[in-house]
């Protein structure tokens, strides 16, 4: 084995550890006292220098970025957790707070009852909706359990209006035929000039609506007008909306005109309702019926 065979590795480790020193020493030196040899060291030195360190440059650019990104995409993560988080909890709030509005709304038209009649009224949960080929509500089911008392035709309102009056019960649980059902009447009048009629649902299948009947033509009424319940018969009490003229026809032959109304309530939203356990002409039709 040759002598440069045998130290080969030596020779190798003592260039690769003077070469740096040597390239060093050039960079440091004074230029004013550099050598030929020194200068030969810096002509070499610097495209490697100037190589190493826009490639130092850039990958410590690429890394930031990737760091920023990597940091960038944590923060994006924690950021929509918190939005999701935040949102849910304004839905609770938001929920919560449409709960006690309607419950004050509630609370005040309880207060609107007098007398015998605050007394007779029951607050019940709607627990049940029938619903039309058209997906319109058009029956809902009361839970009247430890109610005592119910019976056919108790009116049925909440604090937006009519709601309309008990068709049937059984087992603690009671339903309610609207007042946009075609076999729904109500004596009403209008508030603005006392017109009266009897208001009638229709039974439509894709909207809610009622007719006025028995409005004569000679009476003035104009779309917006509220109707209210007259209290004429005892059934339902006096002075509950009912609904609002969205129509009025005069025919030129006839005694009456065709007047449309949209119901005061939306049935699809019924949560709660009063149930008034004292009709006059309700109790009377079963006290008679007793007898």
């Amino acid at each position: 084995m040759s002598f440069l065979a045998r130290y080969r590795n030596v020779f190798i480790c003592i260039v690769t550890l003077v070469t740096p020193f040597l390239f060093l020493k050039s960079n440091l030196a004074d230029p004013a006292k550099l050598t030929a040899f020194d200068r030969i060291l810096l002509t070499i030195s610097t495209p490697v220098q100037w190589v190493t360190t826009a490639s130092a440059e850039t990958v410590g650019q690429i890394w930031s970025k990737y760091i920023f990104l990597v940091n960038t995409n944590e923060e994006n993560e924690r950021l929509r957790f918190d939005n999701a988080r935040l949102k849910a909890e304004n839905a609770v709030f938001l929920k919560t707070e449409q709960e006690v509005r309607r419950l004050r709304r509630m609370l005040m038209f309880k207060e609107t009852f007098t007398g015998e009649l605050r007394a007779s009224r029951v607050v019940a949960r709607v627990v049940g909706r029938g619903v039309s080929e058209q997906f319109r509500v058009d029956r809902i089911s009361l839970d009247m359990s430890g109610t005592d008392g119910l019976v056919k035709g108790l009116p049925v309102v909440t604090f937006e209006g009519l709601v309309g009056q008990i068709s049937r019960f059984e087992g603690g649980y009671a339903d309610v035929m609207l007042s946009a059902d075609r076999k729904s009447y109500v004596p009403v009048f209008v508030q603005r000039n006392g017109a009266q009629g009897i208001l009638r649902g229709t039974g439509e299948l894709d909207r809610y609506t009622c007719e006025v009947e028995y409005l004569l033509r000679s009476d003035e009424v104009r779309e917006g007008d509220q109707l209210f319940t007259s209290g004429i018969g005892g059934k339902f009490p006096e002075g509950i909306l009912a609904g609002t003229i969205t129509s009025v026809r005069r025919e030129n032959t006839g005694l009456f005109q065709r007047v449309v109304v949209e119901p005061a309530v939306n049935f699809s939203r019924l949560r709660e309702v009063f149930v008034i356990m004292d009709s006059a002409e309700v109790m009377s039709t079963v006290g008679d019926r007793d007898e």
